[in-house]
């Protein structure tokens, strides 16, 4: 109940999830460069997309933050 409580504020603030990076945003702070991934698995030393070394390192691949459904959850444990 309290997760539900807390999910209701952020989307009254205009808070979004992001599918791709998981990260909060907002719309207004939505650009092309803003949600950074991975175009591949990490493999145990490196990055295979751009080489990089560390695990934690910023992702390769730049884009717009992708909005977190919940009705996209719902589909995939149907499938």
């Amino acid at each position: 109940m309290l997760k539900l409580k807390n999910k209701r504020g952020k989307i009254d603030l205009g808070i979004k999830l992001c599918k791709n990076c998981t990260k909060e945003y907002h719309e207004s702070d939505n650009f092309n460069w803003s949600c950074k991934t991975h175009k591949s698995d990490f493999g145990g030393e490196m990055w295979w997309c751009c080489g990089k070394k560390d695990e934690k390192a910023p992702g390769c691949k730049t884009a717009k933050h992708e909005f977190k459904d919940d009705e996209d959850d719902e589909e995939r444990v149907k499938s």
